[in-house]
Order: C-alpha cells, then structure tokens, then sequence
C-alpha cells in the first residue's frame, strides 16, 4: 500500500490562490521572527549532551559459520536497524550494528561476546541466533548489564538467564504447543514424539514436558532421539511399529527434509507429521507437497510470513529488499531490532547501556502485530515472552492456518 501524500485529505481541497493575508498578520510574523532566538534558547539542548552525536552502538553474537548456522536473525535486524537510521535514527543518531560470530567452539563464543561486553558504548544486544552463546556467555551479559534481545534461542540456558530476552518460542515451548495442539485439536491417541539430539537440549525437552504435563494434566509421549548425523529409517520403522498416529519431530529444515524423504524411502505413510517452527519455509512446502506422507502440520511462532496484514507486509518487504530468506528466524531478529528501537524511543535521558536497560525492563505490556501475545520483559530472573504457535497445514504446497486461535503454553523452563 502506497502511503498517501500528506494533505491528501479533506484539507487538500481548500484554495490558496488569490486569498489576502491581513495586515495583522505580517505584524505577528514579524514580532515572532523577532523572538526567535530567544524561543530557540530556551529549548532543551538535548543535541549539546556528551555524546549525542555519537552512532549508538548495538551487537550481537550469531552462528555464522560451523555446521549449524543461523545468520538470518542477525542479518534481519540489522535490515531494520538500516531502515530505522534511513529515517534519521534515533533522536539524529544513527545505530552502528555490529554481528559476530560465536564460531564452533566456546572459545570463539567467550571472544566474541567479550568484544560487545567491554565495549561500554554497545548499549545492547539484538538479534542474536546460536547454540553456544547462552550456555558460554548468558553469566557474563548479566555481568555486564547488557541486555540481549534474542531473534532465536536454542539452548535451555537462553530461557533461563535475567539478561537473555528469547523473541522466538524456542524448541522447548515449541515441542509443548505441538503436544497441546496434537492432543486437543488433532484428538491424537498414540502420539510419538522425536528431538533432534543437539548438545545440551534432550534434558529441555524433558524439562519442558514434564512440567507441561503437570500444569496441564495432560499425557505426553515419550521422547525419542535422533542425533545430527543418524540414519533416521530405523527410528522410523520403530515409529510405524508403535502404530503412532500422528508423530512431533523438533528438527531443523534440512534435517525435516532428511526425515521426510527416510519416510518416503522407507513405506511409512498415512500418518500425522507435526514439525516446528524451523519447518515453516516454502522449501519444506515444495518438497512434501509431492510426497504422499500423510497429514503435515508446523507450529509458526509469529503470524504467518505470508498473511495479508499490514505489518506482515512491511517485514516481508523489508526482507525482500534485503534479500534475506522468509522464516522465522527473520521474523525473530525484525521483532527483536523493533523492541529494541521502542524502548530507546522512550528514553529521554542520554541513551546508553544503563538507559536502555532501565527502559527494556520497565517497557509495559506490548502488542505487536507478529506476535500471538503482549510481549513484556519486567525484572524477572528468566524470560520466554513469546510462548503462543499458531498450527498451519500443508495442502498442495501452500501453508494455511489450520486453527484460528493461537495455542499458549505455560512458562516451562523458568528454573
């Protein structure tokens, strides 16, 4: 939607041509022209504080190289951060990103976090997306009173850390909204569950069901395991042998891809698939789209990449200008950058780490269009602010939204 030129309203009808301007008037201008100076004296001199000139600078520590990468949260972020210093910044100071790579080893994550820790001009963290960050590196932004607003988060410690802001779900509320999903909607009898086994994450998932079955009294299945590089057709011929009727598979999009074509491979077929977020791509589409694999299901942490509404539309072509893929993981590292710009917006004291702290922690309760809940921070010790998925099914190629209520899921990984 073209936006409409200002004064395109009523207002642009009225006629200027050949009115007069009375004489008292050319006296007013004068005697304000006159006061001027004085007028301009007297505003705050917010430009004249130390620094005010200054790029405001924001990090973040990603996975941008190593056999899992995750770089799209990141590089959405600063998309938008692009976009924001395109409209002149925030107050006429423009925003310097700086994304760094957590490497494939602790080492490598410590370094890089240790670059934005010491750094006392980084006022925070957005869109960051890793396996290793939270686990090396949650203990120190605390440390450091840097907050770090989180595109995507992987490991348990992301969600269990007071200066770790998680945007996205994450596989643990993720595996727990599809059980709740598979059970009340799907009305599943014998539900099979099976994670993906990443260093660090099976005691999550484990974690995560236990206590949704406790506050919600509810049965979940017993979790199976699949490490990275495993044959999954075994584990498949064990699924069909359970006689599952819909089974949840927590893998990333290649490993969904890997696991689908086993499927195939190996004749089990007329079932329920329920993936995760990390499946929601039109990738996945096309290539399940021609297997005949039964019912399949994602659960979109945010409002789908392909809606109609506004907002929706502003993302997807601000991602399309930047040529950046069309996931969550883009939508996790957008909702965080605009968080983040928000609560600067409000400050009205010098912008830095402790500012812009302050101002996370005491930003209310905010509705944003993506997402399926009010997203709030407040002082607590652990943060998983976006715990809503919304079901979308897969038919000829194309995702629909398969229910028209978001699924809630209670907080689950707070210690």
């Amino acid at each position: 939607m073209t936006p409409q030129p200002a004064g395109a309203g009523r207002g642009a009808s009225l006629r200027a041509v050949g009115s007069r301007v009375p004489p008292w008037r050319f006296h007013a201008l004068r005697r304000v022209l006159q006061l001027l100076p004085l007028l301009l004296l007297s505003l705050p001199v917010a430009h004249a504080q130390p620094g005010a000139n200054k790029p405001i600078k924001v990090g973040a520590v990603s996975a941008l190289s190593g056999p899992y990468t995750f770089p799209e949260s990141s590089q959405a972020a600063k998309a938008y951060l692009d976009a924001v210093n395109a409209t002149g910044g925030i107050r006429g100071r423009r925003i310097e990103y700086f994304s760094l790579d957590e490497g494939s080893s602790s080492a490598a994550a410590a370094a890089a976090a240790g670059k934005l820790i010491n750094d006392p001009e980084v006022v925070a963290l957005a869109g960051s997306s890793g396996l290793m960050d939270c686990a090396v590196n949650a203990a120190r932004y605390e440390a450091g009173r840097l907050m770090s607003l989180q595109g995507a988060s992987v490991s348990p410690s992301c969600f269990t850390a007071s200066h770790v802001v998680p945007l996205n779900n994450g596989p643990y509320v993720g595996l727990a909204s599809a059980v709740l999903f598979a059970r009340h909607t799907l009305r599943s009898s014998r539900l099979c569950a099976v994670v993906l086994d990443l260093p660090g994450m099976v005691e999550g998932y484990r974690q995560a069901l236990d206590r949704l079955a406790k506050i919600k009294a509810i049965e979940v299945p017993p979790l199976q395991t699949l490490g990275p590089e495993q044959d999954p057709a075994p584990l498949l011929q064990s699924v069909k042998a359970q006689g599952c009727d819909a089974v949840i598979f927590t893998g990333h999009e290649a490993a969904v891809l890997r696991w689908s074509e086993a499927a195939l491979a190996q004749g089990v077929h007329g079932m329920t698939w329920i993936y995760l977020t990390p499946a929601y791509t039109d990738r996945v589409a096309r290539a399940l789209a021609t297997r005949d694999g039964g019912s399949v299901y994602v659960m979109a942490e945010f409002e789908p990449w392909k809606s109609r509404s506004l907002p929706s539309q502003d993302w997807r072509r601000l991602m399309q200008e930047a040529r950046l893929p069309l996931s969550s993981l883009s939508q996790g590292g957008y909702v965080a950058a605009q968080m983040l710009v928000r609560a600067m917006r409000q400050i009205e004291s010098p912008i830095n780490r402790e500012t812009v702290t302050r101002a996370l922690q005491q930003m209310p309760p905010t509705s944003h269009p993506l997402l399926g809940m009010p997203f709030e921070i407040g002082e607590r010790r652990t943060h998983n602010p976006n715990r809503t998925a919304l079901p979308l099914k897969l038919q000829q190629g194309h995702w629909y939204i398969a229910t028209p209520t978001w699924i809630e899921v209670p907080e689950l990984m707070a210690p």
